[in-house]
């Protein structure tokens, strides 16, 4: 037999229940410190490594299974988010990628329903964008994301984003009647909720039709002529950041068009700014 003999027995910092053993001033393995008790390895043993590592390979695959599965038993993961889980936990990497083909085999982790049971989920509540980013964080591909995001029909996520900015309009006008303002927070919002641009616009537009209730006339709903000055000024200085690293026309148009947005100009007024920088 193999005969080897056990020169260092070292408790891991991050998890004080298991052990690294080192054989002949090697590292050989790491296992439960409940293992050294049970086969009383001691610095100094002459041991049958081969039976030995055999027996806590197994040990460690169970192990490692049954806290796979434990953390499945909370909430449905990612592969990359259970990974990093049993990495944490610190599972050796062969015995993390065998629980994984096990978890994988018998659809415990199947990243493609994951991303299908998240968008249904988030759907009605978050837009295209923070739903991808949030994805991509998880360890989800980007062309995947991309090629499922897109078979979502646009009018299905604005009808969501105008659900969810009347309830949120309801709320900003009990504080505030100020035309411009609440133009603003709620553009922050939908964009903050991860909608396009272009969803952002349709749906300002729809919603501030309400605004014809708030205490300013209706005339003030458009810049007065030093404003549009102002508006004039601050748009040409971002169109020529947006330039230096962007010579798509439509891109620079969303992108400009969004951040005037956030700033809190109407939609009527940024048009007309766009068409002078953007023909």
């Amino acid at each position: 037999m193999d005969k080897h003999i056990v020169t260092k027995i070292e408790i891991q910092k991050k998890n004080k229940e298991r052990v690294n053993i080192y054989i002949d001033n090697k590292f050989a393995f790491s296992c439960d410190l409940e293992l050294v008790y049970k086969f009383n390895i001691v610095k100094g043993k002459v041991l049958d490594i081969e039976y030995l590592k055999s027996v806590i390979n197994e040990n460690n695959y169970m192990k490692c299974k049954n806290s796979a599965l434990k953390i499945l038993e909370k909430t449905y993961k990612t592969e990359k988010q259970m990974k990093d889980k049993l990495v944490q936990k610190q599972y050796d990497e062969d015995v993390i990628e065998k629980v994984m083909d096990f978890l994988k085999k018998y659809k415990f982790i199947d990243d493609n329903k994951f991303v299908e049971l998240y968008v249904k989920e988030k759907i009605n509540s978050q837009g295209k964008n923070k739903i991808k980013y949030s994805l991509i964080k998880k360890g989800i591909d980007e062309s995947f994301l991309d090629e499922k995001l897109n078979l979502i029909d646009s009018s299905f996520e604005e009808k969501a984003a105008l659900n969810i900015a009347q309830k949120k309009y309801s709320v900003i006008v009990k504080s505030e009647n100020n035309v411009k303002k609440i133009y603003k927070r709620l553009g922050d919002y939908l964009i903050n909720r991860g909608y396009d641009f272009s969803i952002v616009k349709s749906v300002l537009e729809k919603i501030l039709k309400k605004c014809d209730d708030c205490n300013e006339k209706k005339e003030s709903m458009y810049l007065k002529e030093n404003d549009k000055g102002e508006l004039y000024n601050i748009a040409e200085k971002r169109y020529k950041i947006i330039i230096k690293s962007e010579k798509d026309k439509n891109k620079i148009y969303r992108k400009l068009g969004s951040y005037l947005l956030r700033k809190g100009y109407l939609w009527d007024d940024i048009k007309k700014v766009l068409k002078l920088f953007i023909v």
